[in-house]
């Protein structure tokens, strides 16, 4: 799929492997974050974020993440730490149009999941068939009064994006739900 834009390229076999050895922080990271169960209580703009601080993932609420009965989301979850992992640890894809390689390694991270989940040569093309329609959808839609997590990332989205969003974080709805989120 390619959370953040439906950019499906994929990065270089073995070069995440290769940064996360480079890297040791990015590894930590990684073997941590990929593991994490997302929340999925809001809606997310390019169906799936993560909070700007690392530790949360965001799955829209309306992201049917199943594919032939096999529940995918931990792709997504593979998608969003990889991103933010590489712009944090690597500085890697800190801007998406100079520098499109993190989103492309993220989307690899996604690609290797799928793969090990669906097995087979179509996997991905199975997989993206189902979850990028739902992506070009929560991109087009308006979302200022449904449910933002007040902590997520405000990338890939433009200037007038950030503002909506920061607006929206706030509604009554956001708050609602992040007040439920910090119960927990």
């Amino acid at each position: 799929m390619s959370t953040g834009d439906i950019d499906d390229r994929l990065g270089p076999e073995g070069e995440l492997e290769e940064l996360r050895l480079q890297y040791p922080e990015l590894e930590e990271y990684l073997s941590w974050a990929w593991g994490l169960k997302p929340v999925r209580t809001f809606f997310i703009p390019y169906a799936a974020g993560i909070s700007a601080d690392g530790k949360r993932v965001y799955i829209s609420y309306d992201i049917q993440s199943s594919v032939e009965g096999i529940d995918c989301e931990s792709a997504l979850v593979r998608h969003e730490t990889t991103e933010w992992g590489l712009r944090r640890f690597c500085l890697i894809g800190e801007d998406y149009i100079t520098d499109p390689r993190g989103h492309r390694l993220s989307n690899r991270a996604e690609h290797d999941r799928i793969v090990q989940l669906l097995g087979g040569e179509d996997a991905w093309d199975i997989y993206t068939e189902i979850i990028d329609p739902q992506v070009i959808n929560a991109e087009r839609g308006d979302f200022e009064d449904r449910p933002i997590p007040q902590d997520l990332a405000l990338y890939p989205y433009d200037q007038e994006e950030q503002e909506k969003l920061i607006t929206a974080m706030w509604n009554e709805r956001s708050q609602e739900e992040w007040n439920k989120l910090s119960a927990i």
